[in-house]
């Protein structure tokens, strides 16, 4: 009876209020703060719209076979998959198209594209990076569960954010013991918090990056 959609709300939700309460020079957008549908390509305009400097798209993850005995979190970044799991897992997200009116905007998006759009997108790559390993890090330590690490594979919703952005996948649902987590409030809590500190921890790298006049992403973003 557990839903992705109200895991990944309540994970979202938490974490904006501990951003708002606790990092006061950060705007957060939320893609949704309700129970509604926003398809794939509107989140990121919606991220773009804002200017924003990091888009974070929350998740979690299954099995076909249920119960299961997989767990743990990851995080992906926006390029070809390389392993049958990762490409798996991004089909599996990217169904959310079969709940959108036009799915024929998707159509273009092979795997040649995706090769040109890591190209494009090579500004963003390296904080994109920052931002996942030490997020990976964070939730390593609130979590003592298996961590899957840094992976990468195609997902329709990071495609059009013209900024760093990841793809987190917080446990398996189709897991018992990690559902009983994350449908939990102390659990999407604890999430939250060790989101927030990997955000925390990114922005000292970015402004640090900005104050030591390295490049940073693209102006306007």
């Amino acid at each position: 009876g557990t839903r992705e959609k109200d895991v990944a709300l309540g994970v979202a939700l938490k974490l904006g209020r501990l951003i708002e309460q606790n990092l006061k020079d950060v705007k957060v957008v939320y893609t949704r703060s309700t129970d509604t549908f926003v398809e794939l390509y509107q989140r990121g305009r919606i991220a773009n719209d804002a200017n924003g400097k990091l888009f974070i798209s929350i998740h979690c993850n299954s099995t076909e076979r249920k119960p299961s005995s997989a767990n743990g979190f990851e995080i992906y970044l926006l390029r070809p998959g390389k392993t049958d799991n990762a490409i798996n897992i991004a089909a599996k997200e990217n169904q959310a198209i079969e709940f959108e009116e036009n799915k024929s905007r998707y159509e273009e998006l092979t795997e040649e594209f995706f090769i040109l759009l890591t190209m494009r997108q090579s500004a963003f790559a390296k904080y994109s990076e920052e931002f996942a390993v030490v997020a990976s890090d964070m939730m390593s330590q609130e979590f003592k569960v298996q961590n899957s690490g840094v992976k990468q594979a195609g997902f329709y919703v990071l495609v059009g954010a013209s900024m760093p952005n990841v793809l987190v996948e917080t446990g398996y649902l189709s897991n018992r013991a990690e559902e009983k987590v994350l449908r939990s409030q102390d659990g999407q809590k604890r999430m939250a918090e060790a989101l927030f500190n990997g955000i925390k921890s990114y922005k000292s790298i970015y402004e640090k990056d900005l104050q030591e006049g390295r490049p940073v992403e693209s102006e306007g973003n």
